[in-house]
This record gives structure tokens, sequence and C-alpha cells, in this order.
């Protein structure tokens, strides 16, 4: 079934992207040859697959955790654009 040029829409706005008129029939291509790939892979049958895992049964050595004071770390604080005591000072990114 393919996309409708009205849900593109809404998804463009849903995703803040804006798309002119020019661009919704390249969209709408590119949306409906990836919805057919997803079709594809939806009618696969993949119960008799053999389950499989990436670990290769290789161990991984651990070690002891240990806080280490960086030594140039007054150096890094001092080249800071912004600074309240020993933290960085940042510009607030997000409403409130």
């Amino acid at each position: 079934m393919p996309i409708t040029p009205e849900e593109i829409r809404a998804l463009a706005a849903e995703a803040r992207l804006n798309i002119t008129r020019e661009e919704l029939p390249e969209v709408a291509t590119y949306l409906n040859s990836f919805l057919a790939v997803v079709e594809r892979l939806n009618g696969l049958d993949l119960n008799d697959a053999p389950l499989f895992d990436f670990a290769e049964g290789n161990s991984c050595p651990m070690r002891d955790d240990e806080i280490v004071k960086y030594p140039r770390r007054d150096d890094i604080l001092a080249a800071a654009p912004g600074r309240d005591g020993n933290f960085y000072r940042a510009a607030r990114i997000l409403e409130e």
C-alpha cells in the first residue's frame, strides 16, 4: 500500500521537515521503495532459522577500576569559556 502525499506531509511535519511540492514525488518514491523492502522482510519465515550471537567464547579480562585524578585538570578548567568553581559552565539548551 503506497504512502499518500498527505501521509508524507504529516510525517514531515512531525519530523519538522519542509518538503516542497517539487520534492514530494521523489520523497514518495523513496519512501514507497523503502516500505516495499520492509514488507518483503516481514514476509520471511524465520521460525526455523538458527539463532546466533556474536560471542566467540573469548574471555575479556577484567581490571579493577581505579579513580585517578587527571594531572592537567586545572589547565583544562582554566581554558574553559565559562567556569563555576571546578565545573564547566554551559549554556542552557533545554526549555523549562
